[in-house]
């Protein structure tokens, strides 16, 4: 092993154990469930484990990181057969105390961002809850940077109309 990939395996390590826990609430709020979030995250770093002892050529590790747990919670919901459970019965399924927070800000969250068109709910998610940059957001999704920001405008001020027809009706 050369000095690069050990450099490189440094940091991957320094990345997990600083923000394993953002990592999982990043796949667990694209998921949903709370095994499978997991899974994603540890194929993602056994993959990208393996690719730095192959390869010891990695710009960023971070932010591939970023994208191939993006990539992995995409392709995750392409495979699972798709099960419609209504909110409202998500609200109610029985889950352990420690998971109780954060499964209620998943549904709050996707409450909220229903009503955006995927495109501008994905930045929201990733600007709000996972505190990406436009800069970071515009390459993880392709796009430029200023197409991120302008989507990101118009959800925000689609949910502030949403908000405030919501607040006219009570």
């Amino acid at each position: 092993m050369n000095g690069r990939t050990e450099q490189l395996l440094m940091e991957l390590e320094r990345i997990v154990e600083e923000r394993q826990d953002w990592l999982f609430r990043f796949a667990y709020m694209r998921i949903g469930i709370r095994e499978d979030a997991e899974d994603v995250v540890q194929e993602v770093l056994l993959s990208v484990f393996r690719r730095l002892h192959e390869k010891s050529s990695m710009d960023n590790v971070e932010q591939y990181l970023i994208r191939a747990i993006n990539n992995a919670c995409t392709d995750y919901q392409r495979r699972k057969p798709l099960r419609v459970v209504p909110l409202e019965m998500a609200a109610n399924v029985a889950i352990g105390e420690s998971d109780r927070q954060i499964h209620e800000e998943f549904i709050r969250i996707n409450r909220l961002l229903d009503s955006l068109p995927l495109e501008q709910s994905e930045i929201v998610r990733l600007k709000c809850y996972d505190n990406l940059t436009f800069k970071q957001i515009a390459k993880l999704q392709d796009i430029p940077e200023a197409t991120a920001k302008s989507r990101y405008r118009y959800a925000i001020l689609h949910i502030q109309q949403q908000i405030k027809k919501k607040g006219s009706k009570t």
